[in-house]
């Protein structure tokens, strides 16, 4: 935002610009990050110049000031405003907010859109400081304004600006109060505590009492040099590169313009077993949810995907029917779809954060699952399939720890569990279980994932490594250390993969680390690449 001021309200070219906001950072930015700000920058103002055209004669200037909504009761003061830019017509009737995201555009029906829509069209210019006066004081209000939009400006993607809203001030405070205002009541009033990827960042995180503990869940050394986040999406891209790693820290990655067909499967299949198996009735999986595509009727998949899609992921999902977690004679309990989970390694001062496919209690006991699509079985067991799949490891090590249990667990204990791994093809599907409580598997699992952490836990300069991997590599459009890559095939520690199906198609001998973060990369959803201005 500093380097776009320059240009905007100091008329400074732009690589001055940012020459000077990167140079007045408190502390040294990584070369990619700063690399990231020119091109951020760049897109910036491509955007502008393409709704300049759109626009057809209405000029639109810069204001410094954000716009706020401010009320005061005996009780407290309240505020709302949102972070962007701002533009006003000369004659102020056309007011036009601008906020900016990595690679995807949001609804224009959020809430979150909503309620920046109603502080453009409703909201005065502050005078002081909005994260720092209360209350603040405001400039005296000026022509009323007659058209209010909310354009959202991609910084990550080659996509054009996004108009979510371009309507009369009185349309946007009625939508506003009617399904905006509901939300943002809730948020003041709060709620239970949720662990999240935002407890990395919360700090209240040492002594609260909604984040679960894990001492040694990383088994690393030390306590670093800061708090950090980790994931198992961390540790597979500092495998690959250490500052890939670093810039998803930093949420610029944001999502791949090119999702390849693998990917794009198993994100419907899971959008499809996440919806069946969060019904209120837990009921199994059955052929009777899988109606025929021709049929007229998609049933479940219908609010999820087009007709195309479903065609094309049903044959997995009938291979679901024979493994469904549900359809068990034990007491099948507490099933959580999806949830994320966050604990806190207070020895090494992480968060880890995690993403189970599905939990739930069988006859009062703990199984995690992962599931998996793929164009044909995978060959793997016991201890490679935990390699090949470090999230397995890692649930091993959190089920071990006690952290889905209701009470504290003593250190040092172990929890009994199982980790489930389910793999479905066209043809069929097959479950891989591994206890917890096995010795040799839990001792196998702490291995891999402080191979995974330990590197990343002291690393502080977070050098590149560019290599063949550049080529999937959300970075390479602005990584001044990219590597140039060609060809349809990767063939990394002896895996073959298939850049544009995401599959993979030779595995020679034991994967390395890199290997199998490589294949993750190329064939897994963006687990983890949050957009930096999420709203």
């Amino acid at each position: 935002m500093a380097a776009l001021d320059s240009v905007e309200f100091g008329e400074v070219e732009l690589e001055e610009a940012v020459a000077r906001a990167v140079s007045r950072t408190r502390s040294p930015l990584h070369a990619g990050a700063a690399a990231w700000v020119q091109h951020a920058c760049l897109s910036y103002l491509k955007a502008s110049a393409e709704l300049e055209r759109e626009l057809k004669g209405i000029e639109l200037r810069p204001e410094r000031s954000p716009r706020v909504v401010q009320g005061t009761s005996p009780v407290e003061h309240r505020i709302l405003t949102t972070w962007g830019r701002w533009y006003v017509s000369a004659d102020g009737t056309v007011r036009e907010f601008r906020r900016v995201r990595i690679s995807r555009h949001s609804e224009a029906e959020a809430p979150s859109t909503l309620a920046a829509a109603f502080v453009v069209a409703a909201g005065r210019r502050a005078a002081g400081k909005v994260y720092r006066d209360l209350p603040i004081e405001l400039f005296p209000e000026d022509s009323p304004a007659e058209r209010i939009r909310v354009v959202e400006v991609l910084l990550g993607s080659d996509a054009s600006p996004g108009v979510l809203i371009d309507a009369p001030p009185d349309e946007i405070e009625r939508a506003y109060r009617e399904r905006a205002r509901p939300v943002a009541i809730d948020l003041v009033a709060g709620g239970s505590q949720l662990p999240g990827r935002d407890c990395g960042e919360c700090k209240l995180r040492p002594g609260c009492g909604g984040l679960p503990r894990a001492p040694g869940l990383l088994g690393v050394s030390g306590r670093g040099t800061h708090p950090r986040t980790w994931s198992v999406t961390t540790g597979r891209l500092y495998e690959l590169c250490p500052a890939q790693a670093h810039f998803q820290d930093l949420r610029l990655l944001g999502r791949r313009d090119g999702d390849n067909p693998a990917i794009r499967r198993g994100v419907a299949v899971h959008e499809w077993l996440r919806v069946a198996h969060g019904r209120p009735s837990a009921k199994a999986c059955s052929l009777d949810d899988l109606p025929d595509p021709d049929s007229g009727d998609i049933g479940l998949a219908d609010d999820l995907m087009t007709v195309a899609e479903y065609r094309s992921v049903r044959p997995f999902l009938l291979g679901h029917l024979q493994v469904c977690p549900l359809d068990d004679p034990a007491l099948v309990t507490g099933v959580r779809p999806e949830p994320m989970m966050a604990v806190r390694d207070p020895d090494a001062d992480v968060v880890v954060v995690a993403e189970p496919d599905l939990i739930r209690r069988v006859d009062g006991q703990v199984v995690y699952r992962e599931q998996k699509t793929a164009s044909r079985p995978l060959e793997v067991s016991g201890a490679e399939a935990l390699r090949r799949f470090p999230q397995l490891a890692l649930a091993v090590c959190l089920v071990a720890a006690g952290v889905f249990e209701s009470t504290t667990v003593a250190e040092d204990t172990t929890i009994g569990g199982l980790v489930e791994l389910e793999v479905m093809t066209p043809v069929s599907a097959a479950v891989l279980t591994f206890d917890a409580s096995d010795p040799e598997v839990l001792a196998t699992a702490r291995e891999i994932v402080a191979g995974y952490a330990r590197e990343w836990h002291r690393d502080t300069e977070f050098r590149a490594t560019p290599g063949d991997w550049c080529a999937v590599c959300p970075a390479a459009r602005w990584c001044p250390d990219k590597a140039s890559t060609g060809g349809r095939t990767l063939v990394v520690d002896g895996m073959v993969i298939d850049v544009e199906t995401g599959e993979v198609l030779e595995v020679r001998g034991t994967p390395s680390n890199r290997a199998a973060a490589l294949a993750a990369e190329v064939s897994e959803p963006d687990a983890g690449h949050d957009d930096a201005f999420s709203y």
